[in-house]
């Protein structure tokens, strides 16, 4: 079961727009190392390869990839980092996506899968002895089954979250000192797939590249705007749609505006 001709014109389009973000990553971070774009690209350039959800019959309506372990090197350690004398420090981000490119340029839920993990290591040096670190945050969309009951937290659909099983995989090994970590909360966030996940994760862990590159890549802004048309419009709207509001009601100031809510907006 192949991909139809209309499908494969938006699979393309997403592959296109992946070769755009690798190009500007190459320009501006040398040392990262994002050599699973390739792959991700191959995906959606075959017809022949439908992305599989699991424990659902397959669709060939689907778009999707997996970007495994693009790994990222900090020049410098990020201000306020405990513990102190922490060096060699990398973020690894993993993201898998499936979504249905007929609810593209909708107002619908854009994904029907969607997994994003960052995980940073480092290492502490002393006199003691060398200590690796690791912290982890994640991006989910929660999967509601038939019969499911109503979950114990609040499960926001799109959420982040600090933890979970990139922290518990390391089990006893993993040494938290006096740091306490929850389970909850689940934070509600907009989707991102790789685009305006990469762009969240430079804006937050590599700010001075990201406002580089923001000066000047015209072609990387007009992706990101292009992305949350798709991505970040149809959350938003939907969150609004429990109020009745028109945009003429807005009143905006330089600290109350789109920008200062959610700093990756671009407005070109």
């Amino acid at each position: 079961m192949a991909a139809s001709n209309d499908i494969m014109k938006s699979r393309k389009k997403i592959a296109t727009d992946l070769r755009k973000l690798s190009s500007v990553l190459y320009s501006y971070f040398p040392t990262a190392e994002i050599g699973s774009f390739e792959s991700a690209i191959s995906e959606l350039r075959n017809k022949d390869i439908i992305p599989q959800i699991p424990q659902k019959p397959s669709n060939n309506e689907l778009w999707g990839y997996n970007l495994g372990r693009l790994i990222f090197n900090f020049s410098d350690v990020p201000n306020h980092t405990k513990p102190d004398n922490c060096k060699d420090l990398k973020l690894i981000l993993d993201i898998k996506i499936i979504g249905n490119c007929n609810n593209l340029y909708s107002l619908q839920d854009p994904f029907e899968w969607l997994e994003f993990n960052i995980v940073i290591e480092g290492t502490k040096f002393s006199e003691e002895g060398n200590t690796q670190l690791l912290t982890s945050y994640h991006l989910d969309r929660h999967i509601m089954e038939d019969g499911d009951e109503e979950a114990e937290y609040p499960h926001p659909i799109y959420h982040f979250q600090f933890g979970g099983r990139k922290l518990a995989a390391h089990g006893e090994l993993l040494e938290t000192g006096n740091l306490l970590v929850f389970d909850s909360p689940r934070i509600g966030h907009y989707p991102m797939e790789a685009i305006l996940g990469i762009d969240f994760v430079l804006s937050n862990f590599f700010p001075k590249t990201w406002r580089k590159i923001k000066s000047e890549n015209n072609e990387y802004i007009n992706l990101i705007e292009e992305y949350q048309e798709l991505f970040l419009k149809p959350y938003i709207h939907t969150h609004a749609s429990q109020w009745n509001y028109s945009s003429g009601d807005i009143i905006t100031n330089n600290y109350w505006c789109p920008t200062m809510i959610c700093p990756q907006l671009y407005n070109s």
